[in-house]
């Protein structure tokens, strides 16, 4: 163990397990935080820490080396000496497959850790950290190189830039178990996007490439790149944020079904209308694509972006989740209102994000109509202004009462209890997200109304609902279309 871990201090018991209840209840009143706003399951040893000082870093590595069945630990906002007091050089612990490290102090330092131990058994592991430089990124790779159980790995805020990167991808072109890399909020230069795309043609395992707005991209050099047989499926692994200069190629791509299912763009008001709505007509009639969301930028929304998506949103059958990050400016409220009213037929669309600057009468009538007659929505989310008043949540309630599929709408950024509505509007998503455990305890248990006829109950009323069945995978370890198929059987001795 290096000097910075000190020696190794066998806690006591109660210090343990004292350290570990405070871990179940940040992850507890994290998760029955989500529970009002979305889905969430306290299923499962996940203990959350935020500013983990050193002293209980020390408790953290004997709680972990005492065989506590700890299977997932996030961690926020975390200085690398406890990082290091707790971690490194540390064994055992075979049941953590999950390491999520968010905001790592480092107070200027180079970020390093040695990867052995604890690190080789994990599946999942998430570094994120301003101060990662080249030479830890080739401990990385090194790691990458030998291990063969990490199945998702990210690095966040820095990698050691190009350099670091290329360390990376040479030892991913012999890696065969990771399945998905995402490098976030990193800057790589256009060569390494390609030196990405070149590697994915070795290495077959790599599921997908996340590197989003990591990276610069140049249209020149990837329409070359694509011009090449080798390459011209690359990007159905490599995941990046389009900007409107490649809106044609991305076009072409989506028409041969040839691009990740999540397509993310970036486009300005000045974007060529021909162009944009032909990317409109490619998205509308594919099949594939999952995910639809347009990156903010300077502009607020236009009208010729709103009735594409809206245009989309009639037409799809496959697309699950449409972000428009461009907000909706005030008295342009019916671009907002025009996607509302698309939703109501939609059957596809489960979680739906698109702001607007004020929640208008108008708008609040649109959504509660929404919400009245749409049964597979999850998320909304068309407001984040910081008030809100009891005339418009009156209104957005009518439909809200209707809803038992929605578990997370954001309509106002925290509001007040003390405002007429609100309340209510908790408790309703809460009876949301209640109905969907209800439902998935029954589809897990085999289905008998007789048994338990709120759980029968609750299933009829989330029968279309995506997350039901997201429950149901998680409760039983089985794979989405296994757990579909839970979901039809208990369904058929209910209707």
């Amino acid at each position: 163990m290096s000097e910075e871990t000190g020696s190794e201090v066998q806690c006591g018991e109660a210090e343990i397990e004292e350290l570990f209840k405070k871990g179940l209840k940040e992850h507890e009143e994290f998760s029955k935080e989500m529970c009002a706003w979305s889905e969430c399951s306290l299923r499962g040893q996940a203990l959350d820490f935020r500013e983990l000082q050193e002293e209980d870093a020390r408790v953290l590595r004997s709680m972990l080396s005492s065989g506590r069945p700890v299977r997932k630990l996030s961690m926020w906002e975390t200085s690398l000496s406890a990082f290091k007091i707790a971690f490194e050089d540390l064994e055992g612990c075979s049941s953590l497959e999950e390491l999520h490290m968010f905001d790592i102090d480092c107070d200027e330092q180079d970020f390093g850790v040695k990867l052995t131990g604890i690190f080789e058994n994990l599946h999942s592991l998430e570094l994120y950290c301003p101060n990662i430089r080249a030479a830890f990124a080739r401990d990385i790779a090194a790691f990458l190189q030998d291990n063969k159980k990490l199945k998702e790995f990210t690095l966040g805020y820095s990698c050691g830039g190009d350099e670091g990167a290329a360390a990376i991808i040479e030892a991913l072109e012999t890696n065969d178990t990771l399945t998905r890399l995402t490098l976030a909020d990193v800057k790589l230069s256009s060569e390494t996007v390609i030196a990405f795309a070149k590697m994915l043609t070795a290495n077959t395992t790599l599921e997908v490439v996340d590197l989003f707005d990591s990276c610069l991209v140049e249209a020149e050099k990837v329409s070359a790149l694509l011009e090449q047989d080798l390459y011209k499926d690359v990007f159905k692994r490599l995941r990046i944020l389009w900007p409107e200069e490649l809106l044609p190629i991305l076009t072409g791509l989506i028409r041969r079904k040839a691009c990740w299912h999540e397509l993310s763009v970036c486009v300005s008001a000045s974007v060529d209308r021909g162009i944009l709505q032909e990317f409109f007509d490619a998205v509308a009639e594919d099949t594939t694509a999952t995910l639809l969301h347009f990156y903010p930028n300077e502009d607020s929304t236009f009208d010729e972006l709103s009735d594409g998506i809206a245009s989309v949103v009639k037409s799809t059958k496959t697309l699950q989740k449409i972000q428009n990050l461009m907000h909706v400016t005030r008295g342009n409220e019916q671009q907002l209102i025009d996607v509302l009213d698309a939703l109501k037929d939609n059957r596809s669309v489960t979680s739906f994000n698109m702001h607007s600057d004020a929640l208008t009468p108008e708008l609040a009538t649109s959504l509660s109509e929404l919400l009245a007659v749409n049964d597979t929505l999850n998320e909304v989310l068309v407001c984040e202004y910081y008030d809100i008043t009891g005339d418009i949540l009156a209104t957005i309630l009518e439909g809200l009462r209707q809803n038992y599929t929605v578990t997370l709408l954001m309509v106002s950024w925290d509001p007040d209890d003390d405002i007429e509505g609100v309340p209510e509007m908790k408790e309703l998503l809460k009876r949301n997200a209640r109905l969907h455990e209800k439902a998935a305890d029954f589809v897990s248990a085999g289905g008998d109304p007789k048994k338990d006829a709120e759980g029968a109950d609750a299933l009829k009323k989330v029968r279309k609902s995506a997350k039901l069945v997201e429950r149901v995978q998680g409760l039983t370890g089985k794979t989405s279309e296994a757990a579909l198929e839970m979901v039809q059987a208990a369904l058929k001795t209910v209707l």
